[in-house]
């Protein structure tokens, strides 16, 4: 599978340039991260085309765009590349999914898991923590906002005001959970599974579950559009999907 994947880049012009070319700049979200490094660095041992991959949650990452930071490729959520397109920064004819994400719970290596199988279960589970942990609802973090509106309709937000933890990502949050500084965070499933120490207690009951897919575009000024096409071509192929899904996501 690894073998066809770096094959079909070495094939492909626009991702094999020389060492020397200057890198691919991609620009995407936490929950897409780990599946992305994965593919761009086995296209770099086999290449030596640099990928530079950075990340921020979908409300920053859309922002940087906005303010003029030059990318190739977008990797974002459905939303926020519709908006984005919509204003001429992303080209909506390249726009591809990569796959399909849930929010789910964390908890640290060798704690108790909690009941999180209904809302009930769920509420209980957050009032027992000493500390919850979630990303940014106010740069507009995915899993932030919907953590913040799920923990308000559940009658908990002024008694969880001075017992959450925000941070800029949600691999940020979950880092809090395997440090111990949180008892529980409420992240996107890839940013849970990406961090050692952290473990996935499950998905949100489906009440309380909120389905995000995510999906590449590439820059209208992109410098390299070719080489965009390509590494988007790459992560959406059989091989970059198996990627997707062992992440977590569903995809197909």
């Amino acid at each position: 599978m690894q073998r066809r994947l770096l094959l079909a880049a070495l094939a492909c012009p626009a991702i094999a340039h020389a060492q020397a070319s200057a890198p691919l700049r991609v620009l995407g979200t936490g929950a897409v991260a780990a599946s992305a490094r994965d593919v761009a660095r086995d296209i770099t041992a086999r290449t030596g085309r640099a990928i530079a991959f950075d990340n921020a949650n979908a409300g920053v990452a859309a922002s940087r765009l906005r303010d003029g930071e030059p990318i190739d490729l977008m990797l974002n959520s459905a939303t926020q590349v519709a908006r984005l397109a919509a204003d001429g920064l992303l080209d909506g004819t390249t726009v591809r999914e990569l796959g399909r994400m849930l929010i789910g719970v964390a908890v640290r290596d060798g704690a108790p898991k909690p009941d999180i199988t209904t809302e009930a279960a769920l509420r209980a589970a957050i009032l027992a923590a000493p500390m919850i942990a979630h990303s940014d609802p106010s740069t507009g973090a995915t899993a932030g906002t919907h953590a913040a509106r799920l923990i308000g309709r559940l009658d908990l937000a002024e008694t969880m005001r001075a017992r959450t933890l925000v941070f800029p990502g949600g691999g940020t949050a979950v880092q809090a959970v395997a440090d111990g500084r949180a008892g529980l965070a409420i992240s996107q499933i890839s940013e849970i599974i990406a961090v050692p120490g952290a473990v996935l207690v499950g998905p949100l009951p489906d009440s309380a579950q909120l389905v995000t897919a995510y999906v590449g575009a590439v820059a209208t000024r992109a410098a390299d559009r070719g080489g965009a096409l390509a590494f988007l071509a790459a992560l959406t192929a059989p091989e970059g999907q198996a990627r997707f899904r062992a992440a977590g996501f569903a995809t197909g």
